[in-house]
């Protein structure tokens, strides 16, 4: 390596600095990564790059090295960290790699910066994090001293000192669940997997047999490239289908590496292990406790289930998240200006076997199912008034952990009764879209808590709430026990709640819209004597409204409805006040107001839409169709009639509302021959959903065809933002690597959601991957 300048340093070299090694595999995928961090090194002095263990800090920066070397008129040195365990010989390791000879008048670190004082290079410090602080005050040093050196270092946390610029690397996308069949090799986690196992297994490709299989594999794998690669090497013995069964136990599993890998890296839990070494003994506690949760968890959360007692002190938990923080354990993310810590599948893993090791694990679990049992009991309590959207979208944010909080309940019979009540809020599975779910739970947890008590009353008139409206059959038998059960408790409330249930079975399952009414009016009655929250009494009032109208007493049902809309107005419970206007749209269509009907329906399906209360959607673009067939518009209410078939399969699994159709059914059969009948109706079916709600509304649907050719308009900063979302930054992390503030990064995702049409992030995570052209193979 030739030097463009030379000063008194030469004196002291002994022999030429360490090169960069040779690649040995290709380098997949990265081109954002690399475009950024090239960036990065053009205008900083010092780049970090970070993430977990195996997430390829170290071949990201090589590619970079390999990229920029020619910037550098005094080449550039690898100095390898990663065998050293003393800090003090840090020093001494990095004159090594730049080849200085040491001199016994001078420091190594005077040595060092002398050498590198006039020179032109740049130093790459590769696996920093089990001696930051040393590797963090010689940069320091070094940068002072030499004002053209630049440095990129590779670490599992920052070095943290002025001037530094961090650049964390996320692992390789991997495609999600409803990925289309075809599209594997789009995904760079699928490309490394396939290219390493065709190495291993002269001959392996990604095929239609194998495609399920290894996309499984990288979705369980999380897209982190030693696990990919560790996995491609157990090929050896296995086939992929075989592999991805054994993943249970992953780190058992991929226990073999290269042999020319670091010892580090050879197997999954040397990997793990390292960084566990790494962590102090707090941050391991914390590591352990925090692996009880699943999905992500909220500050709060995190603070109320891992600390207050001398395992962790309470006061010392937000230094102790930092540090783990700080060495990717846990990463950090943020969605409409809420801030959720969460860790990979791997990560976490590692972390539940330490939390077992600990013998703390059911301690933990059981304060981390109390949380969230706190959580819905003070959601149920709250729903009704402003706040009534974030609750909803919270719950829907929290399910992974509400799942992992019934797991526990359920697994111990001690600990069934909290668990009943967690599983028995009837709202809670509908406003979450999970109601086959919520039977399931409800099932289970009623099989082992057989006691009197009043979580089982309350959890058997719920269970018959939920079956009704997926279309199963319920046993009036079933509600007729929780009244008993609730009468010998003396429990007004669970003897209101499975009055209110029997009188919703008489009026839907059982055609006896009149037993409806009677037992929903007394039911009303028993409501008010108790103390239950309001959304109970005023759903009563919906499916009361709902007996009338099937009775065709339609004054007394808008008597019902108008009183329902003015208490949601008053008390700000918009999912139910979305029901008093669908209630009263069916009014408006039965007395033959169709404008109103109309007016009333779309503000209704507009609302639910909002809410998330898909059953509710089913509901509305079924009446919307009705409407379209009393207005003579055959063709579109068939086609509706078609396509609301799908919204009723995913959220009842049969159509709820039968003997009230047949009329409207009738009514568009005279306007068409079978065969034009049978054409709509096949014609609606194939619809996507967001067709059939933009047909419901008098809307023009986005078209496929658009969606797919709509990045053609988007400019070069929105193509450049809805790559760096698809590889999983946040609003934050897209305006700190492309310097600019968070409010113009909301602003640019803002407008590719409405340039595409779509409504999530993940959305355009899809499209990304389907339609950008393919990311680099290096």
């Amino acid at each position: 390596m030739v030097a463009s300048r030379r000063g008194r340093g030469d004196m002291v070299s002994a022999t030429s600095p360490r090169e960069v090694p040779a690649e040995l595999t290709s380098f997949v995928g990265r081109r954002r990564d690399l475009t950024a961090v090239r960036q990065l090194c053009a205008s900083a002095r010092l780049v970090t790059l970070t993430g977990i263990g195996g997430v390829g800090k170290t071949r990201l920066a090589l590619r970079v090295v390999q990229d920029v070397r020619r910037s550098f008129s005094d080449g550039v040195a690898l100095v390898e960290l990663a065998p050293l365990v003393d800090p003090a010989l840090l020093p001494h390791a990095t004159m090594d790699a730049l080849g200085i000879r040491e001199q016994a008048t001078r420091t190594p670190v005077d040595s060092l910066c002398d050498h590198l004082r006039e020179r032109q290079m740049l130093l790459v410090l590769d696996n920093c994090e089990h001696m930051v602080t040393a590797v963090a005050d010689l940069v320091t040093e070094v940068l002072r001293a030499a004002p053209e050196v630049r440095i990129v270092a590779t670490s599992r946390q920052p070095l943290r000192i002025e001037g530094e610029h961090v650049y964390r690397v996320s692992p390789l996308p991997a495609p999600p669940a409803d990925s289309a069949p075809g599209t594997a090799l789009q995904y760079p986690s699928l490309t490394l997997f396939a290219e390493r196992a065709a190495a291993v297994v002269p001959g392996f490709m990604l095929s239609s047999a194998n495609e399920e299989a290894v996309t499984r594999l990288c979705q369980r794998l999380e897209g982190i490239p030693l696990a990919l690669e560790l996995a491609a090497v157990r090929l050896r013995l296995m086939s992929v289908e075989e592999l991805v069964d054994r993943l249970d136990d992953r780190f058992g599993v991929l226990r073999e590496g290269n042999r020319n890998l670091p010892q580090r890296h050879r197997t999954l839990q040397a990997m793990v292990d390292w960084s566990h070494d790494l962590c102090t003994s707090l941050e391991q506690t914390l590591w352990a406790r925090v692996s009880v949760f699943t999905g992500g968890v909220g500050l709060d959360a995190l603070e109320s289930v891992c600390a207050g007692d001398d395992g962790l002190p309470q006061g010392v938990l937000l230094d102790v998240l930092a540090g783990l923080l700080d060495k990717s354990i846990l990463l950090r993310e943020e969605v409409g200006g809420v801030v959720r810590y969460r860790m990979l599948d791997t990560i976490r893993g590692y972390g539940q076997a330490r939390l077992t090791e600990r013998g703390d694990q059911t301690e933990v679990c059981r304060r981390h199912r109390d949380w969230y049992l706190r959580l819905v009991l003070r959601a149920d309590a709250e729903w009704v008034g402003a706040d009534q959207r974030g609750w909803a979208e919270r719950l829907h944010e929290e399910q992974a952990n509400l799942r992992r909080a019934l797991e526990f309940s359920f697994a111990d019979p001690g600990e069934a009764r909290a668990g009943l009540t967690l599983a028995a809020i009837p709202w809670f599975w509908g406003s979450v879209g999970h109601l086959s779910e919520g039977r399931l739970w409800l099932a289970r947890g009623l099989a082992i808590e057989q006691e009197p008590c009043h979580e089982r009353a309350w959890a058997l008139a719920t269970a018959a709430y939920v079956e009704i409206f997926l279309g199963g059959r319920v046993d009036p038998a079933v509600l007729e026990e929780a009244r008993r059960l609730a009468v010998q408790l003396g429990d007004a409330a669970a003897l209101a709640y499975a009055t209110h249930v029997l009188g919703v079975l008489q009026t839907m399952h059982h055609d006896n819209p009149l037993a409806g009414v009677r037992l929903l009016t007394e039911a009303l009655r028993l409501y008010a004597e108790t103390g239950v929250p309001s959304q109970y009494p005023d759903s009563t009032r919906v499916e009361l409204a709902g007996a009338h109208l099937f009775l065709e007493e339609i004054d007394e049902a808008a008597a019902v409805l108008d009183e329902l809309h003015e208490r949601c107005r008053r008390n700000g419970d918009s999912w139910n006040l979305s029901y008093a206007l669908w209630g009263r749209g069916y009014v408006a269509l039965l007395r033959g107001d169709l404008d109103d009907a109309e007016s009333e329906l779309v503000d209704a399906l507009a609302m639910k839409r909002t809410l998330g209360d898909n059953l509710g959607v089913a509901f509305t673009v079924e009446l919307l169709a009705w409407t379209a067939a009393a207005r003579g518009e055959t063709d579109r209410a068939v086609m509706l009639l078609g396509g609301v078939e799908q919204l009723w399969q995913l959220t009842a699994g049969t159509q709820l509302l039968g003997p009230q159709r047949a009329p409207f059914d009738a009514r568009a059969r005279l306007d068409l021959s079978p065969a034009e009948y049978a054409t709509a109706f096949e014609h609606g079916q194939r619809q996507r959903i967001e067709e059939t709600l933009a047909l419901a509304l008098r809307q023009r649907a986005t078209s496929a065809t658009e969606v797919e050719t709509a990045g053609t308009t988007l400019t070069r900063r929105q193509r450049e933002v809805a790559e760096m979302v698809a590889t999983g930054h946040s609003n934050k992390e897209i305006a700190d690597t492309l310097v600019i503030s968070i409010r113009t990064a909301e602003g640019h995702v803002e407008s590719i959601l409405s340039r595409l049409g779509f409504t999530s992030r993940s959305q355009i995570a899809r499209w990304v991957v389907q339609q950008l052209p393919t990311r680099t193979v290096g």
